[in-house]
């Protein structure tokens, strides 16, 4: 789990960077290490930018509630391949990628992964890396391909290509190749079903995002990091505090 606590604020003013400490400790409280990490005063103000999309993400609707799953898989001789889905407002989901533009599309000037080569830049060989690490793995995998994957057509239904397929292909642009694979699987799987698969994988994503916002509220918001509360990470991942 990530705690947060006052960090340690030093500005060096002849280079104009801006540190600050940090500690990665165990679940069970013994502090594994202090880390400090100094950024350019840039760096900082992409990470208040990444942290204001955070805070516009968090206000969606469909984080209100329970986020769409998937509730059961079964396969039968007669019907074949067959999803149970939660229930959930496609205007909602429309919503939801509104808001998230900035953090999921990747040439955005804050996204996800520019907010984390941010941090990463300062963090190699540290606790922090390793959590970073953790972050990006959850960010792409989502909640499902590290258990299992179904595979349709040739194309893995659980793989984070096959997501961006349809973010870039159906939802956020219109690139014609990747909207005719999506178009293949509504055909095998129906629309509503192979929308549902995509809308469920959005949760490791979303979380991810948050949690990477978590740890840039303590280092561009340390007078008040605890604006954000991501879900707890596995036992295994060090706090930041």
């Amino acid at each position: 789990m990530l705690h947060c606590t006052d960090s340690a604020i030093e500005f060096a003013l002849a280079s104009k960077m801006i540190t600050r400490t940090l500690k990665a400790t165990s679940e069970d409280g013994a502090t594994r290490e202090e880390v400090t990490l100094s950024f350019s005063e840039t760096d900082v103000q992409l990470l208040e930018h990444y942290l204001t999309n955070c805070d516009r993400l968090k206000e969606a609707r469909l984080l209100k509630g329970e986020f769409p799953r998937i509730k059961n898989i079964t396969w039968t001789a007669e019907a074949g391949l067959s999803f149970t889905l939660s229930e959930f407002s496609y205007g909602d989901v429309c919503e939801l990628l509104h808001l998230a533009r900035p953090i999921f599309l990747s040439r955005e000037p804050v996204s996800f992964e520019k907010a984390t080569a941010t941090i990463g830049r300062q963090a190699k060989g540290t606790a922090i890396a390793q959590h970073l690490k953790f972050l990006r793995s959850t960010y792409e995998r989502g909640d499902y391909q590290p258990y299992f994957q179904v595979t349709v057509g040739g194309v893995p239904l659980f793989e984070d290509e096959t997501l961006k397929r349809w973010l870039n292909g159906v939802e956020y642009h219109q690139d014609k190749e990747k909207a005719e694979i999506v178009k293949d699987l509504e055909s095998s799987l129906a629309k509503e079903v192979a929308r549902g698969i995509f809308v469920s994988q959005l949760s490791g994503r979303v979380r991810a995002a948050l949690m990477l916002g978590h740890l840039a509220s303590l280092i561009a918001r340390p007078e008040a990091n605890k604006a954000l509360q991501p879900t707890s990470p596995p036992a295994a991942e060090p706090r930041l505090s």
